[in-house]
């Protein structure tokens, strides 16, 4: 069975932080670094300065490097008066005239200084853009995209990325209820920019369906058939633009891609990103198009296992019948399917599915037991 192959600013102490449970855009699933407002609402201090006397300490990375404090972002009363910091961390200072800046996050544990995150920025650009970002997050998510909006285009890098990653990491509703106030121009100079990232262009290129001209809905439709001939993962967002311009021509086209089994998986995976964003932004209007095609997406073994996944998350049961009917065919088979099936009949409280799934207890204990177990797992 064919399967899915899917497709910063210095972290400079070299930690990968754990990220807490979020809900990210479905345009953007592979994003998994977080923006430096989440950084900010969860540190117990956020220090603006620049790195000095870079000290190497017997191994790769260690030492230690002064930390010069010009604004603090987010006080901590044992800061008090502060103006430099000593880091547990080497950091190379090429140019004392030009030393390197950046924003670091930390708190005070058992009385002591625990920076844990830092990203480096170009300029104090960034202590402006943090300060209204904190304001802007006090009214809302949907006051904070927004703000963030602006920054999508910022000339300096470290802040624009940051920008993309409000959006990046926010729940899809909050990004389809935003998207029709933002601004067109911005998104169309964004869209003609070279190389940008897929998932970059995936987003604004949603956005700029909802917000744009008759002229930017064609232009997306001819970025759709761009994007099939080339097997650009960006195919989720132009979809998603095109939906929200022209619904049931979007719609069409959308599940046209998802159930060609001509087409690659990584087109059909694209289309079936776009209907979760939509599950998760306009589930009412979605349902309709989602049992439409989904209907012929749970017989098709290539794509079967996530769709059934999707229908179990979302506790949508009328096609119950439909997924308990794969169970013993031969092209659903593999164990990743037959799992998913399980899991389905787990969750659904109909009758039909509650019988099903004794069947298979007795044919097979050891993995309705395995299912069942990681399924409580998650749910704690």
């Amino acid at each position: 069975m064919a399967r899915r192959i899917l497709g910063c600013g210095l972290l400079f102490l070299a930690i990968c932080t754990f990220a807490g449970p979020v809900w990210p855009c479905s345009f953007c699933p592979s994003v998994a670094k977080e923006p430096m407002g989440a950084e900010f609402d969860r540190a117990g201090f956020v220090l603006y300065g620049f790195a000095d006397n870079p000290k190497l300490g017997g191994g790769l990375g260690q030492g230690t490097t002064e930390f010069h404090i010009e604004k603090i972002l987010k006080p901590d009363p044992n800061l008090k008066d502060k103006k430099t910091i000593v880091l547990d961390r080497y950091i190379p200072v090429l140019d004392k005239k030009d030393a390197p800046r950046f924003v670091v996050f930390g708190e005070f544990y058992k009385g002591k200084i625990d920076v844990y995150l830092g990203r480096q920025v170009q300029s104090h650009g960034a202590v402006s853009y943090l300060e209204g970002g904190k304001v802007a997050r006090a009214k809302g998510r949907e006051e904070a995209l927004r703000y963030y909006a602006r920054f999508l285009d910022y000339p300096e890098e470290a802040i624009a990325e940051d920008a993309f990653l409000e959006f990046a990491r926010s729940k899809d509703e909050e990004i389809g209820k935003v998207a029709k106030h933002l601004d067109p121009k911005q998104l169309r100079k964004l869209l003609e920019r070279p190389k940008l990232e897929l998932e970059r262009y995936s987003l604004f290129a949603f956005l700029l369906g909802n917000c744009g001209q008759a002229t930017d809905v064609d232009f997306l439709r001819s970025q759709i058939d761009v994007a099939l001939k080339n097997g650009n993962s960006a195919l989720d967002g132009l979809l998603g633009g095109y939906i929200a311009a022209r619904p049931k021509e979007g719609w069409k086209v959308a599940l046209s891609v998802l159930n060609d089994k001509k087409q690659a998986v990584v087109p059909r995976l694209a289309a079936l990103r776009t209907v979760r964003f939509y599950n998760g932004w306009q589930p009412t209007e979605a349902r309709p198009y989602i049992l439409a095609g989904y209907k012929d997406a749970i017989p098709d073994p290539d794509i079967a296992d996530f769709v059934i996944e999707d229908l179990r998350q979302w506790r949508i049961w009328d096609m119950t019948k439909l997924v308990l009917e794969q169970y013993r065919k031969p092209s659903h088979a593999a164990p990743i399917m037959r799992r998913a099936i399980v899991r389905y009949t787990v969750d659904c409280p109909l009758p039909e599915a509650r019988a099903f799934l004794e069947q298979i207890r007795k044919q097979d204990p050891e993995l309705v037991r395995d299912v069942e177990e990681l399924l409580n797992l998650h749910k704690r």
